[in-house]
């Protein structure tokens, strides 16, 4: 399976490292991220560092990081998804100036518009700012405590606190960042397209929903079908323990895999149209009982596509559904059965992933409930039991570290 995957450390964005993870996995209860105060004035200090002082007043704002718990299928069709807030996030520090420059803590150097060859995660700030500003030019720095590893949340956390510090700037934008429908009819859909367009891959509206949705809900559900997203009131955030794991290994799908899914899913949707089912919007609309008839009229090549797409968006009901009525153990099944469907019919996990989460699968019986991948850049979301997940987590990391040399690294959500 890796010899289809190929190494994205270049395309993964900086971020400060010592303040992201915990140190030990027993350090797991006691770990606090840097709060968005501390790190805008973070993001303050760097620009000053970088770029000097200058009269020109500087503007903060910050963006809590989000991972999916179920989401990452609304990449490729509109559809639910369920996403966990993170006291991670990013912080940005502004100002206006003669010339943009960006910089990144984390990153040593500072990328102007002539920069050669800058990274895909620079180009994505860069777009942004040209759609929003126009012919305005600002100093830009950015300080983040999410992991590159996360990059899908990464990114929608950097665009909304990108949005957030160019509105602190208080100048005239080309889209009303002060209207609710201006922010979900005109902003979600243009932040989603630059992203994408930096990434050359599909890149949905969900992540930045349930980004703009902010750190307070236990999880957010998102429907990208109609831009809204919803808190989910549960005590599976405080009831249960979870994690996101960064397996260190670089292993992603190239571009060309995530534009052949979204191909394929937009041929199977035309596809059934044609046969039967000619309401169909999206794979959210398409009912389960449905689900054996609608494969029958596709071809062998689509059936695990489009079964992946709606038994995906299926799980998402059914999680919420979980967490509303306290069935631990579900939500377990639930991560582990959205891990088999994305490992086996859609094809996007790499052997790195795969290997923790049967590690994870291998002590539902001693504390952990479940795990899955979450996002497309080999992190992996677990949750578990209090009381014994500090201990079989540290035993699970000490495992992968004694078969494969190296431990993944530990995100307290």
């Amino acid at each position: 399976m890796s010899s289809d995957l190929s190494p994205t450390a270049a395309d993964l964005p900086p971020f400060v490292s010592d303040n992201a993870f915990v140190g030990d996995p027993q350090q797991f209860e006691a770990y606090e991220a840097p709060g968005a105060d501390t790190l805008e004035g973070r993001a303050r200090t760097l620009l000053t560092e970088r770029m000097g002082r200058a009269e020109a007043t500087v503007s903060t704002a910050f963006a809590c990081g989000t991972v999916g718990v179920q989401a990452d299928q609304t990449h490729y069709s509109d559809g639910f998804g369920l996403f966990l807030p993170l006291q991670q996030g990013v912080a940005v520090a502004a100002r206006y100036a003669n010339t943009t420059r960006i910089t990144f803590a984390g990153a040593d150097q500072t990328w102007t518009d002539d920069s050669d060859s800058p990274p895909v995660w620079l180009v994505a700030v860069r777009r942004i700012l040209q759609e929003l500003l126009a012919d305005r030019q600002v100093e830009l720095a950015v300080v983040s405590t999410m992991p590159g590893t996360c990059r899908d949340g990464y990114l929608a956390a950097l665009a909304v606190a990108v949005v957030r510090v160019v509105r602190a700037l208080d100048v005239s934008t080309a889209i009303d960042l002060n209207s609710v429908q201006s922010l979900r009819d005109d902003l979600m859909p243009l932040l989603a397209g630059e992203i994408g367009a930096a990434l050359d891959v599909p890149y949905s509206t969900g992540y930045l929903l349930a980004t703009f949705g902010g750190p307070e809900p236990a999880f957010t559900l998102v429907d990208t079908a109609t831009r809204e997203h919803l808190p989910v009131e549960t005590e599976a955030r405080t009831a249960l323990r979870w994690a996101i794991l960064d397996s260190q290994v670089s292993e992603s799908r190239p571009p060309d895999f995530h534009r052949q899914r979204q191909a394929q899913a937009r041929e199977a949707l035309r596809r059934l149209r044609e046969n039967g089912f000619d309401a169909l919007a999206s794979f959210r609309e398409l009912e389960h009982r449905d689900l054996d008839e609608a494969t029958e009229v596709l071809p062998e090549a689509l059936r695990p596509v489009v079964r992946h797409l709606v038994t995906e968006n299926r799980r998402v009901q059914k999680h919420v559904a979980a967490m509303r009525r306290s069935d631990w153990q579900m939500i377990g099944a639930l991560l582990l059965m959205s891990h088999a469907s994305q490992r086996d019919r859609w094809k996007g996990t790499g052997d790195a992933v795969d290997r923790i989460v049967a590690e994870a699968e291998s002590r539902t019986h001693d504390g952990l409930y479940g795990a899955c991948m979450t996002g497309r850049s080999g992190a992996v979301l677990v949750t578990g039991r209090p009381g014994t997940f500090e201990r079989e987590l540290h035993q699970l990391s000490d495992k992968i570290a004694d078969a494969h040399g190296h431990a993944p690294k530990i995100l307290a959500p």
